[in-house]
């Protein structure tokens, strides 16, 4: 017996936002035969309905309209009632009594009291920072949906109406899906469960990662990263110019050719390099408490992914051995250790290039700073190669310093840094920036540590107690993108416990020589 498009819609309990065409499909896959002829009573219910929703979104607008004129109205009076009797008027901004823009929900206000920062925040960027922990909480609670024998933990109509408000109704006509490299939609976020996260691709919450992982970290934020196409991706660059040559006239029709010059190419490539995350709680959770914990979530995951690939680019070395590598020199560092991904800044100057280092061996002396930065032009030396030549050095305000705290506190004591209380921070100054040397911006990130007298670490702290600094050019560098962050979150059976995943695909190579240069074993 046939169904009509409405019967086998209940059917298959599909609500009424499943378009027609899954329906038929749905059908199709059960063997039903649909009755598609035209009903024109449906045709008539359909028109009403979508007239009545049009009619009911219009006064749904203007009742906003009329409540936003009559709050402005109010604002104003009381503001001029204020004046009136000589007493400055009261804002949010001058008061603890809550966020800085009025009609956020309890939850909202939650989330604002354990990050105050993020009231101060523009309305576009505070509400793409609202999107992200609705995100975020909706895909915990979801997880707990993954077996139906348990006890799950259920949104509340407040949590879901602003879920709904910041994901889909306040969402852009084409949303910024996330895409592997290809520009395929990839799913960034899954419950595996339709409603909790086949939907959700947690566009907003992804971007909001890279965008404070940038932030977070100055090596990051400055290193420019392009999408890759595949697992290992070349990327071609220029090579050495053309040779311009001093020639004769031609005189005659049997005159030799002139010498030809080649234009050179070259590429470097990119290869992915898989990192995750994982973390682990207990079931012991209810609604509130996952309200709470998702604010201080996202910002653990923002400044683990921050740490981590800064470091993975800065102290980068895939030598996998007993002895060798610069950030573990007297053991063999376990295989998930993130600087095992490539070959980072520091291990250019001193494992590839070691002529691009300095062994200090004794306090710092700032005129060592500029020879160093002086190495970063490697074609001084040979009028032939000194014409194609990149200086990376030659703009101090592209190059960062990077130093450990030690030697950073040393610099100050020596007067030569200017620090950013003294030149403010102006809006070409990047998150993390100490101060500046002849120019150069200065940073100290946790990564950064002190050393042995080698410029290499070993597993013994209090041997690694020589201060080190590298100088180098970000542009110099390369990071690729294979896959962004891609996050599930999953019941472990038989222990009570949630797994949450972090999974993300990144490369990282350098360009050419003379991109860094470094100088170790300086007392502190």
């Amino acid at each position: 017996m046939k169904k009509t498009l409405a019967e086998a819609r209940v059917h298959f309990g599909f609500a009424d936002e499943i378009s027609d065409d899954v329906v038929r499909q749905a059908a199709r896959g059960a063997g039903i035969e649909l009755d598609e002829t035209p009903n024109p009573l449906a045709e008539l219910r359909k028109v009403t309905e979508d007239l009545a929703k049009a009619v009911a979104t219009a006064n749904e607008s203007q009742r906003q309209e009329h409540e936003d004129e009559t709050r402005s109205v109010l604002s104003e009076a009381q503001a001029h009632l204020a004046r009136l009797k000589g007493a400055e008027p009261m804002t949010p901004s001058k008061t603890d009594a809550g966020p800085a823009v009025r009609g956020y929900t309890a939850i909202e206000r939650t989330w604002f009291e354990s990050d105050p920062a993020a009231r101060n925040l523009p309305k576009e960027e505070r509400d793409d920072w609202l999107r992200a922990n609705y995100e975020v909480a909706m895909m915990i609670i979801g997880g707990t949906r993954a077996i139906a024998s348990i006890n799950t933990v259920e949104p509340s109509d407040a949590l879901r109406r602003g879920w709904q408000h910041h994901v889909f109704e306040r969402a852009p006509a084409e949303a910024p899906w996330v895409t592997d490299g290809n520009g395929s939609r990839v799913r960034a976020m899954d419950t595996a469960e339709t409603g909790f996260g086949l939907e959700l691709v947690g566009a907003q919450y992804v971007s909001d990662l890279w965008a404070a992982t940038r932030n977070i970290d100055s090596i990051t934020g400055r290193i420019r990263t392009i999408p890759m196409s595949a697992p290992t991706t070349y990327v071609p660059i220029d090579g050495d110019l053309p040779e311009m040559l001093f020639v004769g006239e031609s005189t005659s029709s049997s005159a030799t050719a002139y010498t030809t010059s080649k234009t050179a190419s070259s590429r470097v490539t990119l290869t992915a390099k898989k990192f995750t995350i994982q973390q682990i709680w207990s079931g012991e959770m209810e609604e509130d408490s996952i309200i709470a914990f998702t604010p201080f979530l996202r910002e653990k995951l923002n400044m683990s992914a921050a740490q981590y690939l800064g470091s993975s680019m800065y102290n980068g070395d895939t030598t996998n051995a007993g002895t060798g590598n610069i950030n573990l020199d007297d053991a063999n560092p376990a295989d998930t250790k993130h600087y095992l991904a490539y070959d980072g800044i520091r291990h250019y100057w001193l494992v590839d290039a070691t002529g691009q280092g300095k062994n200090m061996a004794a306090a710092l002396d700032f005129a060592e700073i500029n020879v160093a930065r002086g190495k970063l032009n490697g074609g001084d030396d040979d009028i032939d190669n000194a014409v194609k030549n990149i200086n990376w050095g030659r703009d101090a305000a592209e190059l960062l310093l990077v130093a450990d705290w030690s030697t950073y506190m040393a610099m100050l004591d020596g007067d030569k840094v200017t620090t950013v209380d003294k030149y403010g921070p102006a809006a070409t100054v990047l998150t993390g920036e100490l101060g500046r040397y002849s120019g150069i911006p200065i940073i100290s990130p946790a990564y950064a540590t002190k050393t042995d007298t080698d410029g290499f670490l070993v597993d013994t702290e209090a041997t690694n107690s020589r201060g080190q600094i590298t100088v180098f050019n970000p542009a110099g560098f390369l990071a690729g993108s294979r896959r962004e962050v891609q996050l599930f979150f999953d019941r472990i059976q038989r222990t009570d416990q949630f797994l949450l995943e972090l999974y993300s695909r990144r490369a990282f190579t350098r360009f050419g020589g003379n991109t860094a240069a470094g100088i170790y074993n300086i007392v502190v």
